[in-house]
């Protein structure tokens, strides 16, 4: 596969542009660029204009006159690397975090994300090595809003002080959340054995150390450094800004001349590290070996590329070499590798590091043998690398590549405003004025446009034995006598052995090494079957109804591209009997999946994909892409699916994969484990990952397996399938015989649709009224400092009730942004804090999930409080604003869908999970319309409020083997907090850490904040609530959280399952009869 950092460098076609000189000017903005001059897909109803402002930033306006999302981005082309200049690592991304909190104009520091919250919408933002990007999506009647308050943040930052400290601490705890992932430690460690006088070899992220106690050591004031930086780095000639919305292209770009003109231009000039290598040569043709977290072995070439993308941004000569490397089809490296069971996994491409850079990575996933053979693998890298360059390069293969770049870009969808948007600005800095690439090619820089074989053989010489550096990644390796500064991986790093690079440079000629064969899948006919309804279907129909099929179908009325997706979910009892069946069905999926790897990657190569998994009690099969070669794809692979024999090798390499893969899991980060963890206690059927490793070393053998891949179609079959996308009736009737045709010796599972759900419909256990419910478990992860929480709130047992369902997607949208602003921003929980809706297979419920360096017993106290607290915030918000937040959810509900994939996910969420309501979300719309606040409020009162006697609870533990107790200053900053509250007393946080600053005593404490409520007119006299918090404070120490705390009965999760009934099977919203295709009717 192509390598998953890879970035694509840009192209150009030799298409003729008016120039900017010969564009119109107005007033306050020059237009570079518009419509008529850009090259747009064919189906892109957006009009652009770009155009630069008087302070030299340039922005892209787009309109789209169908959307109801908006969205802007900011790029600025600072990163990480200029934190060198300052001396303190993490400064540009501390930088990102803190702009976030108030401007002079709008000081709240929760401004921008209330408003956003209010309207429908979210935010984010990220650093990286040369670019800092910032961006927003909001309804589309709220833009104007949201920009004013965006542009502040690069025209007046406060920058405060108490939100200094606070974020000081978010970006530790982002730092902390990555300290034992893997992927975070081996790029670091790659950067921290990188030159040390090139800003690469930094630390980007930055801790509490760097951002904190190493600037005081220094004398320095982390704040003023910041300030310096933001004024002195930050400059509009160095920003690219990106708007999308409905309105038209005049009153956008007025919009941003007006609100951006007044961002400083300090005539920056953009950061260049072309005088810097990241590898020095005495780097090159070094051996890193290094211990992982996880149980994986990996081998990784890098080979350090000039940054020829000006030069080459016609011709991609790296991907040439990508698309060769990264083959998997026969006669590739991977093939040959796969057959030797040396590698699982291969992926090859381009990364650019920064201006003058680029590294080009080969990626191996190892098995056991592999990791013994690894020196032999590289040799056999370099033989197909020989294999490729002694050769000309191969028009025809150049050709197939720049075709499918052709077409992928005639037919692109829209995707997402707010991905739109920060996708753009952080390359829209190519096509600035003076730029090296024309804006006419501002949406087209994927396609391929020359075939340069000089460039192609150019590139070719740096992929050699010298310019490369190895990584070997096992828990395996001995004598790592090296440990990285910032994640603690213990490395060694050696001279590549002299032996091996002769090896490596004296290649022969490996006759199993050919060029991949022309694509059978490239696709020829484009033809659209339908036009665009003003209308569109508002669900799929049954077009065969049949005891052993369901065929759901829908032909495009929207998107009107010539691609589709089909979906068949095949029920197959014996799949899910016991976990060992389960195991049985996943090996199954996988082993299918490796034997058509061949043909499949030809069909990924043109825009196709294929996808086979367990599911639940069956397999699932999709295959989507261009339409007209998509029938064949499915053909063969239910083919091969049903006519599946295994090979005991690829068994056996399979199986030790699966074994570690799922070992790995509880090295995952503890938010991610937490899902699956519910979702297993919640869902009937559903089996831990350790009782799968359990079952796969005792119990699975290849006899066994082969027996099972024989007999598994002998229990019965039900399938349920969904043919949506450019076909005709016709066509989609054609696919539906052949489907049943490939089955037709399967017998049905049973006759009538009652006996076929209760063998094929899974079901969630549920609690029982008032119930509380502590599931706990320790990390796997001894080093992992992280606890998290998932405090679950049990709401409905139906999928299908409305009123509920609607009360809760209100609940979350009101409770986004307090419980992020309240959990996480102010009392620094953690960085990871979510709340919202959770679904299980048939019950509604809420949660709030927070990951922690604190205990989680008082993590569960601390969303308790909260939720206490939000209990007023709710009782007392105005008409206006229950009505703002019911309007904001019902936009999200409405929001169209932008692609077809959009579609056809929603349509097979509802055929899959048995309810068929095709129209929930509109249901849901009306819905809201007649929830008035008091109902809300009671509500909130019956299923959430901590002190209901009828709510029902599962709060699951997932804690750290090595939690620290709670700061007593924190704990004092809480209660003091909670008090005021419960007083009805409003203090800022940011006065309130003020007055704590420098105070340990509880009675000084007291005193002092008593005073400053007096003399602010908060209360009468000290003397009404200076004993009372007193008491408050002393007991805050002595008792960080109540008894009851972790509250509810402790069970294990073999013991929640059988303890808890189940919920009920689902229920179709309609008799399915009402979905039949018309020519089924009378049936």
């Amino acid at each position: 596969m192509v390598l998953a950092r890879y970035r694509k460098p840009i192209f150009s076609s030799g298409k003729r542009i008016l120039s900017s000189a010969s564009m119109p000017t107005l007033a306050n903005f020059r237009v570079l660029a518009d419509t008529t001059t850009i090259e747009k897909p064919l189906l892109d109803d957006r009009s652009y204009r770009l155009i630069k402002l008087p302070n030299d930033l340039h922005a892209l306006v787009i309109h789209d006159p169908t959307t109801d999302k908006s969205a802007a981005s900011l790029d600025v082309n600072v990163g990480a690397f200029a934190d060198r200049k300052y001396e303190v690592s993490g400064l540009a991304h501390f930088c990102e975090h803190l702009l976030f909190m108030g401007t002079e104009k709008f000081p709240e520091e929760n401004e921008y994300s209330s408003y956003l919250a209010k309207h429908s919408g979210h935010s984010n933002a990220y650093t990286a090595a040369e670019h800092t990007n910032y961006y927003f999506e909001v309804g589309s009647g709220h833009l104007l809003g949201a920009l004013d308050r965006f542009s502040q943040f690069f025209i007046a930052p406060l920058f405060s002080k108490s939100c200094k400290d606070r974020e000081i601490r978010a970006v530790d705890s982002e730092n902390k959340k990555n300290l034992q992932n893997d992927m975070w430690r081996l790029y670091q460690l790659e950067k921290s054995t990188s030159n040390p006088s090139h800003p690469y070899s930094g630390f980007s992220t930055g801790n509490f150390h760097t951002l904190h106690e190493e600037p005081i050591a220094q004398g320095k004031n982390v704040r003023d450094v910041l300030i310096d930086f933001h004024s002195n780095q930050y400059s509009s000639n160095l920003m690219s800004l990106v708007v999308l919305g409905k309105e038209d292209l005049d009153t956008l770009s007025a919009w941003v001349s007006d609100l951006f003109s007044a961002i400083p231009n300090k005539s920056l000039p953009r950061p260049d590290y072309e005088g810097s290598v990241i590898f020095t040569p005495e780097q090159l043709g070094k051996l890193v070996q290094a211990k992982p977290i996880m149980d994986s072995n990996k081998l990784e070439l890098n080979f350090m590329i000039p940054d020829d993308q000006e030069e080459y941004w016609e011709s991609k000569p790296s991907g040439y070499f990508s698309h060769l490397l990264g083959h998997e089809s026969s006669g590739s490296l991977l093939h040959y590798l796969k057959e030797k069971s040396w590698v699982n996994e291969l992926s090859a491409g381009n990364m650019k590091v920064c201006q003058g850079s680029s590294l080009f990575i080969i990626e191996f996933e190892l098995t056991p043998a592999g990791l013994e053979h690894w020196q032999d693998i590289v040799v056999n890298v370099f033989e197909y690398i020989s294999m490729v360059t002694t050769q000309e390069p191969q028009k025809w293969l150049w050709e197939e590549i720049k075709l499918m770049s052709e077409i992928d870009f005639k037919f692109r969808q829209k995707k997402g405003a707010a991905s739109t948007v920060s996708k753009m600005s952080s390359s829209l800095y190519k096509f600035w004025d003076n730029s090296f690439i024309p804006p006419t090619h501002l949406l087209s820089s994927s396609i391929n446009r020359k075939f340069d074989p000089e460039a192609i053989t150019k590139f070719g010489s740096y992929l050699l034995p010298e310019n490369a550096r190895i990584t070997l990644i096992s828990k395996k390796l001995q004598g790592l006598d090296m440990k990285e500064k910032w994640y603690g991986t213990d490395y060694s790093l050696s001279t590549i052995d002299s032996a091996l690079l002769e090896r490596a440079k004296r290649v022969e000629k490996n006759d199993r090494f050919h060029f991949p064969r022309p694509n059978p899948f490239i696709p020829k006919n484009f033809d659209v079957a339908n036009k665009k309804s003003e209308k569109p279907l508002k669900h799929p129909f049954l077009i065969s109804d049949t005891s052993k099929f369901q065929v759901w179908f829908k032909q495009d009325d929207q998107f009107l591209v010539p691609k589709g997706t089909i979906e068949i979910l095949l029920h197959l009892p014996d799949t899910n009997t016991d976990c060992k069946s389960s195991v049985f069905s996943m090996l199954m999926a996988e082993l299918v999946e490796d034997e058509l790897t061949d043909i499949v990657y030809y069909a990924s190569l043109v825009g196709m994909s294929f996808k086979l998994s367990h599911w639940r009690d069956g397999l699932l099969v999709k295959v989507s892409g261009y339409n007209d070669k998509l029938p064949v794809l499915l053909e063969t692979v239910l083919s091969k699916t049903k006519y599946f024999v295994p090979k005991k090798d690829r068994f056996e390499t399979l199986k030790y994969k699966m074994i570690q893969d799922l070992t790995n899991f509880g090295y995952n980060v503890p938010y991610f484990q937490i899902g699956t963890h519910m979702s297993v206690i919640m869902n009937e059927k559903t089996y831990t990952h350790e009782e799968r490793v359990k079952v796969l070393q005792n119990h699975v053998d290849f006899e066994g397996f082969s027996t099972f891949c024989s007999k598994v179609w002998e229990s019965g079959l039900f399938g349920e399938a969904l043919i949506q996308g450019n076909f005709s009736y016709e066509k989609a009737s054609g696919i539906s015989s052949s489907i049943d045709s490939e089955f037709k010796d399967v017998r049905a599972i049973g006759a009538s649709k009652d006996d076929i759900d209760n063998v094929i419909r899974l079901q969630s256990h549920v609690l029982k009224s008032g119930e509380t419910v502590r599931v706990e478990m320790d990390l796997k992860d001894e080093k992992n400092v992280n606890s998290c929480i998932e405090y679950y709130i049990q709401i409905e047992n139906s999928l299908s009730n409305i009123r509920q369902r609607t009360l809760t997607d209100l609940l979350e949208t009101i409770m986004h942004e307090p419980c992020f602003s309240q959990l996480r921003t102010k009392e620094q929980l953690g960085y990871v804090v979510f709340s919202g809706v959770r679904l299980s297979r048939t019950a509604i419920g809420f949660r709030i999930l927070v990951q922690s360096e604190r205990s989680t017993s008082y993590l569960e106290f601390r969303i308790e409080e909260f939720l206490k607290r939000f209990a007023v915030y709710v009782n007392d918000l105005t008409v206006e604003q229950f009505d703002g937040f019911k309007q904001a959810l019902k936009d999200k509900k409405l929001t169209k869908l932008k692609n077809l994939s959009e579609e056809v996910s929603r349509f097979w969420e509802a055929i899959a999970d048995g309810y068929y309501d095709f129209e929930a979300k509109a249901k849901h719309a009306d819905e809201l319309e007649k929830i008035t606040h008091q109902e809300f409020v009671e509500f909130f009162r019956h299923f959430i409020h901590p002190e209901s006697k009828v709510a029902s609870r599962t709060i699951f533990h997932l804690k750290s083997q090595t939690v620290p107790p709670v700061a007593p200053t924190k704990l004092v900053q809480c209660a003091l907090n909670n008090f005021l509250y419960s007083e009805g007393i409003q203090v800022e946080s940011e006065k309130i850490e003020d007055l704590l600053e420098g105070e340990n005593d509880t009675n000084s404490i007291a005193e002092k904040v008593s005073k400053y409520l007096v003399e602010n007119s908060l209360v009468q006299t000290q003397e009404a609530v200076r004993g009372k918090l007193a008491s408050v404070l002393e007991n805050a120490i002595d008792k960080p959280q109540p008894s009851i705390y972790p509250r509810g009965e402790l069970k294990t999760l073999q013991q929640y399952r059988s303890s808890h009934p189940l919920g009920g099977l689902p229920t179709p919203v309609a008799p399915l009869k009402e979905f039949y295709y018309p020519s089924l009717e009378h049936l």
